[in-house]
């Protein structure tokens, strides 16, 4: 019985990765590299210490502390040029109609989540939200999803773990949940681990829930 979904929150119910790598390239800059925006694009999503790590070796805890300010800084400065995905609003509140608690689990920083939720108003339709900041280890491993699902109080196998790339489903299978990829870019797809579903909706999500529970869909 499906009780509860924990969604991932770059790519999956936002589009941040032009947002992300604008800050993260001019982040580079200000530390002496020259990093395209479009050599960051396929590491959205993973944490800030494993992105830093991708272009700079051998970095210190202080040094990847003034890289996550001075990302914040310019992902706060063009924060308006992210969206909401449209079936992220529409999916979500349906699930909530049906019963089905939602969550965020994210690699973000903790204080870059807490600006997009008000921001976008995303606190209004989800229960609760985990950064990677908040746990031990960032994905694939899974800790922000078991934690989502702590929050939200309910076991791994009542929830499904929805994420647009690879590490999101191989996390959300460790943790113990159904996993549904949504394929959103060229990056969306799951070599090592099969994901549950594959979804190109979120709004999939609502026959999936029917279908795992039982439930008749209405006529």
């Amino acid at each position: 019985m499906i009780k509860g979904i924990a969604f991932d929150l770059d790519g999956t119910l936002i589009d941040s990765a032009e947002t992300l790598t604008i800050a993260w390239s001019s982040t580079f800059g200000e530390f002496g590299l020259d990093v395209k925006p479009s050599e960051i694009r396929k590491y959205v999503g993973l944490s800030p210490a494993v992105i830093a790590s991708k272009f700079i070796n051998n970095l210190s805890n202080d040094d990847i502390e003034k890289m996550k300010s001075t990302r914040k800084k310019y992902f706060i400065e063009n924060i308006k040029r992210i969206k909401v995905f449209p079936d992220a609003f529409s999916s979500i509140s349906k699930l909530k109609e049906m019963g089905i608690m939602a969550s965020i689990a994210t690699s973000m920083g903790k204080d870059m989540i807490n600006e997009i939720v008000e921001y976008f108003k995303i606190n209004q339709l989800v229960c609760c939200w985990v950064s990677s900041e908040e746990v031990k280890n960032s994905k694939p491993e899974p800790d922000v999803f078991l934690k989502a699902f702590e929050k939200m109080g309910l076991s791994p196998n009542a929830c499904i773990s929805v994420g647009d790339r690879e590490y999101d489903i191989i996390a959300g299978k460790k943790g113990g949940s159904l996993t549904a990829l949504i394929v959103r870019d060229e990056y969306s797809k799951s070599i090592s681990v099969k994901p549950d579903y594959i979804i190109h909706d979120l709004n999939e999500l609502l026959d999936i829930v029917r279908m795992v529970n039982g439930i008749q869909k209405s006529l």
